[in-house]
């Protein structure tokens, strides 16, 4: 048996929040808020999503963006069974390098410490004036975030890209359909996004035109909703 259009489960990005996915108008769409579960590391995160946060739903798809692409990424890895598939939108497979690693995870405290310290808009600014987003326009709704500075703080620090592994062994455990999509601006994750194609060499890979790193709009739902629409999942690990 087969399901035509399986409900999707999705994960946002940094400074992002549950509603960012709206006026993408995906069908059967659940979304996260990341900010309850920062405290939680990337192995417990994963096995949440793949029990209790998916409960009642049959493999879905999930999907995530930047942040939540690489926690989505996890969840692929260690519990591959659960997902019927996986929108990965401009997210990062893990540092090979153990120093590089080590790098990030004191630059991430470095923009731990901003969060809890700063005045929220001089933050905002701080963190939407680096190289990766300048070429895409600022999200809505991060000054609405201000209360909740203290889980984005943390987030920086459980869920930094020093702390996470190198995926891209694991993942060839996941056999599902994936979706992988980027900005044309986005050059990185771009680069990122074709190395994936040897990981997963079924892999469906879009790149939205005159979009950098924020891809999360009508254009990539567009995207997904094609690829929901030609895809067939199947209802059995």
């Amino acid at each position: 048996m087969e399901i035509e259009t399986p409900p999707v489960l999705a994960l946002h990005g940094n400074l992002g929040q549950p509603s960012d996915w709206e006026n993408l108008e995906l069908p059967n769409l659940k979304a996260v808020d990341l900010w309850e579960w920062s405290e939680l590391s990337f192995f417990e995160f994963a096995h949440d999503l793949a029990t209790s946060l998916s409960h009642g739903m049959e493999r879905p798809i999930l999907a995530g963006y930047s942040l939540g692409g690489r926690l989505a990424l996890y969840a692929m890895a260690i519990h591959p069974e659960r997902w019927g598939g996986a929108i990965v939108a401009a997210a990062h497979p893990g540092l090979p390098c153990v120093e590089d690693r080590l790098a990030r995870r004191t630059s991430d405290a470095i923009w731990a410490k901003r969060v809890r310290e700063l005045p929220w808009d001089e933050f905002l600014e701080a963190w939407n004036d680096q190289p990766v987003f300048t070429s895409s326009e600022v999200t809505g709704g991060q000054r609405s975030l201000e209360a909740r500075r203290d889980s984005i703080a943390m987030a920086f620090e459980t869920w930094s890209l020093g702390r996470q592994e190198d995926l891209r062994s694991s993942l060839r455990r996941f056999h599902a359909p994936v979706l992988w999509i980027t900005g044309e601006r986005d050059a990185k994750f771009s680069q990122l996004a074709e190395e994936m194609e040897e990981v997963f060499p079924t892999m469906t890979r879009r790149v939205l035109a005159d979009h950098g790193h924020r891809v999360l709009g009508p254009e990539m739902g567009q995207e997904i909703r094609s690829w929901l629409s030609a895809t067939s999942f199947s209802s059995e690990a």
